[in-house]
């Protein structure tokens, strides 16, 4: 159970999660700069290097190949093709400095799809459900 958080006395555990989320952020940062610094400055030329990168650290170099015309991209017939390729795009964002997009992670927001749903109602049927939910 989550305890109250006083500015003034932080949890043990609290200061561990300030730590790792500090140092996320500061390697997130890291990345960025070193890609920069190596020349890879465009998502285009860094995603074969990413691509590869993450079959290393996940799957000893295994789920990536080269095609014919030389392009590295994942191995579609790899057992854990999914997983590359969320954490592919998962780097890719952190490069661009974005998360992951709710439709990327499968995830629909409840509130916006009621929303779209609502503003397809003509002006009869928004009073309607206006007055229900009254």
């Amino acid at each position: 159970m989550l305890k109250t958080i006083t500015h003034l006395h932080l949890s043990a555990q609290q200061k561990q999660v300030n730590t790792l989320v500090a140092k996320y952020l500061t390697q997130q940062d890291d990345l960025l700069i070193a890609m920069h610094s190596l020349g890879f400055d465009t998502p285009e030329v860094q995603r074969p290097y990413v691509i590869v990168a993450v079959c290393e650290a996940l799957t000893a170099g295994k789920g990536w190949n080269e095609s014919s015309s030389g392009k590295v991209m994942l191995d579609t017939s790899h057992e854990r093709y999914e997983f590359l390729k969320t954490r592919v795009r998962d780097v890719m964002n952190a490069l661009k400095g974005e998360k992951r997009s709710a439709k990327s992670s499968g995830k629909t927001d409840p509130v916006d799809a009621i929303i779209k749903a609502f503003n397809k109602l003509d002006a009869k049927q928004q009073r309607a459900v206006l007055k229900a939910l009254a």
